[in-house]
């Protein structure tokens, strides 16, 4: 992590404390932070330093606080707030902060999924995608590491689809 830019208890874009780091790319950096009026922890996307100068990545980036907006569904990651943090120069998004991991993260550590756990999954993926060709949206880079698995407070599995940046529109 070594484009890494935003520490622990730095204050970004006025109002979100930073926490700590979640994940970072080779295009950006997600971190928990809680938003200092309402505490209330978010996960903050930014676009590394490093990349900055690329009008097609800066392009890209902001694509996806727009196309991910757009479409209403349970099954996309809402987003909060987007814009340029005029301290650092740095484009970001303000996301529901998610509990739980990657679908490739799952089948990694317990393999296969047997199909009456897989089908409702499958499904919930299915209407999302149907949701967003009727928005004339297409995700372009669905995979295991852009599926997100989380669980209801009933104890069922929900997913959610990440990664909206290459999406054609």
């Amino acid at each position: 992590m070594a484009d890494q830019t935003l520490r622990e208890g730095v204050v970004f874009h006025e109002k979100y404390q930073i926490l700590r780091n979640l994940a970072q790319g080779g295009m950006g950096a997600v971190y928990e932070v809680m938003h200092l009026e309402t505490n209330r922890r978010r996960a903050l996307k930014v676009m590394l330093p490093s990349v900055l100068g690329s009008e097609e990545l800066r392009n890209r980036f902001r694509a996806e606080a727009r196309v991910a907006s757009g479409i209403e569904s349970e099954h996309i990651v809402e987003t909060f707030d987007a814009g340029i943090d005029r301290a650092t120069g740095m484009p970001f998004l303000v996301m529901e902060l998610l509990k739980g991991q990657e679908l490739a993260d799952a089948l990694k550590a317990h393999g296969a999924m047997p199909p009456e756990r897989a089908l409702p999954l499958i499904a919930q993926v299915a209407r999302t995608l149907d949701k967003t060709h009727a928005a004339r949206v297409v995700h372009r880079d669905l995979k295991p590491e852009n599926l997100f698995l989380t669980t209801r407070e009933d104890g069922s599995l929900h997913v959610k689809i990440l990664d909206f940046g290459i999406a054609k529109v």
